[in-house]
């Protein structure tokens, strides 16, 4: 026969909900719900003092059922759209570079400047 854990088990009398059985004895601890409500003022028989609870007649646990474990991983794919991004924002700085370089250019050109074909407009002061 083989012993039963220590914990909270249908009270053998039935005057309660639940009562304690130690592993070895039930004591006088008893209750009414999911909670400790005292102590049983007519003690159990002596006869049924060491008999084990019954199988199956364990009280609900107060803590619920543990969740499974979800582990999130990361694909490898994802490397792929970074490295595009690296690209894109290396080629926007080299045409950044370029852009700011040609118009330095375009300012200081060596053209001559357009020849005009009519004499400057005098003025008149007076």
């Amino acid at each position: 026969m083989s012993a039963q854990r220590s914990g909270w088990y249908s009270d053998p009398k039935g005057s309660y909900l639940y009562r304690y059985w130690d592993g070895v004895n039930w004591t006088d601890q008893i209750s009414n719900g999911g909670t400790h409500s005292g102590t049983d003022p007519d003690p159990i028989a002596p006869g049924m003092m060491t008999t084990p609870p019954a199988p199956g007649t364990a009280a609900p646990s107060a803590t619920p059922p543990p969740q499974p474990t979800v582990q999130v991983t990361q694909s490898k794919g994802s490397s792929f759209g970074t490295i595009i991004a690296i690209i894109l924002a290396v080629a926007a700085i080299i045409l950044v570079i370029v852009l700011i370089a040609n118009s330095d250019d375009s300012s200081s050109s060596d053209t001559e400047p357009p020849q005009t074909t009519e004499a400057p407009a005098t003025t008149e002061s007076g």
